[in-house]
């Protein structure tokens, strides 16, 4: 799957009006909490706000990330997300052991600094260059990065069937897209092998159905399993601090 290509300031408008109107304030209201009204309401708005930046049909731009209907967003919505977006989801694979240098050695290295198995705590960052989310988190988690320089490894593994039937990635576009977002992506990048090796024995059984998704390992052993952002500093400085006392602690926060 080719990157997509960057969002115009028209295209990004739109994206805000799906995510503040037809997205954000039904999150909540899955299964028996959903009325249908309210949303029908949305929908005559989202459709003027989208007139307004000059969309007719804002499938058009919306279809680039599989939403392809306004019926498809109520089904979703109704349904409410996967559970692992929901509070005290746990992923089945904390607590077991997944060895880093093993994973790094069936991935292409591509960029960054070399990873050596030096540092106690690893997070193991799968995501995609489709994602927006993934291209938005990069500048976040290059600064946790820097923070953490020494005492953490961060290792960006891209898989970009990670949701499909494993395809070998396309280097003659990816490399050029690191190139034009090296800013973004400061740490180190891998690829995943042709086989989906690090998808295969890390991110599927994980049971995260998201990306960006970061696995963090402390001595080896899962201790965290979610998005790298928002209270992702804290859970770093909980790794090192075990570290530091000699236990592991074993968590999924968002």
């Amino acid at each position: 799957m080719a990157p997509n290509p960057p969002l115009t300031e028209t295209e990004k408008l739109l994206i805000d009006a799906y995510t503040t109107i037809l997205n954000k304030p039904f999150e909540d209201k899955y299964e028996d909490k959903w009325e249908d009204e309210p949303f029908d309401r949305a929908i005559d708005q989202f459709k003027s706000r989208a007139q307004e930046i000059g969309f007719a049909d804002p499938f058009e731009l919306l279809s680039r990330f599989n939403i392809d209907s306004y019926e498809a967003i109520r089904a979703q919505l109704k349904k409410g997300p996967h559970l692992c977006f929901r509070p005290g989801w746990k992923s089945p694979i904390l607590g077991t052991r997944v060895d880093p240098l093993v994973i790094a050695s069936k991935c292409e290295y591509i960029s960054g600094p070399q990873f050596q198995g030096d540092e106690r705590v690893v997070v193991l960052d799968f995501w995609a260059s489709w994602c927006d989310p993934c291209i938005q988190a990069g500048p976040e988690v290059s600064l946790l990065a820097e923070e953490f320089q020494g005492r953490v490894a961060f290792l960006g593994i891209n898989n970009e069937s990670i949701f499909g039937i494993t395809k070998p990635t396309n280097m003659d576009l990816l490399i050029p897209f690191l190139d034009e977002h090296q800013e973004e992506f400061r740490y180190t990048m891998m690829v995943d092998n042709p086989e989906g090796f690090a998808k295969d024995a890390v991110y599927k059984p994980s049971g995260y159905r998201g990306i960006p998704c970061a696995v963090l390992l402390v001595d080896g052993i899962v201790a965290y399993v979610g998005s790298p952002l928002e209270s992702f500093r804290s859970v770093l400085e909980q790794a090192l601090e075990s570290v530091s006392l000699g236990s592991i602690h074993t968590s999924r926060e968002d």
